[in-house]
């Protein structure tokens, strides 16, 4: 589960929407977008 740690969400933001801050704009602020790579995490991983 390392590849998808939250340490590692400014990296992979970055590398999809080559900003931070066009993340920001696309999805909506910091916390929903930490909201949206947690829940994303606990269906990927869900027995």
């Amino acid at each position: 589960m390392g590849e998808l740690d939250q340490e590692k969400l400014s990296a992979l933001l970055e590398l999809k929407y080559h900003s931070v801050r066009d993340a920001v704009a696309e999805l909506g602020g910091v916390p929903e977008i930490r909201d949206m790579f947690v829940g994303f995490q606990e269906n990927l991983y869900a027995p």
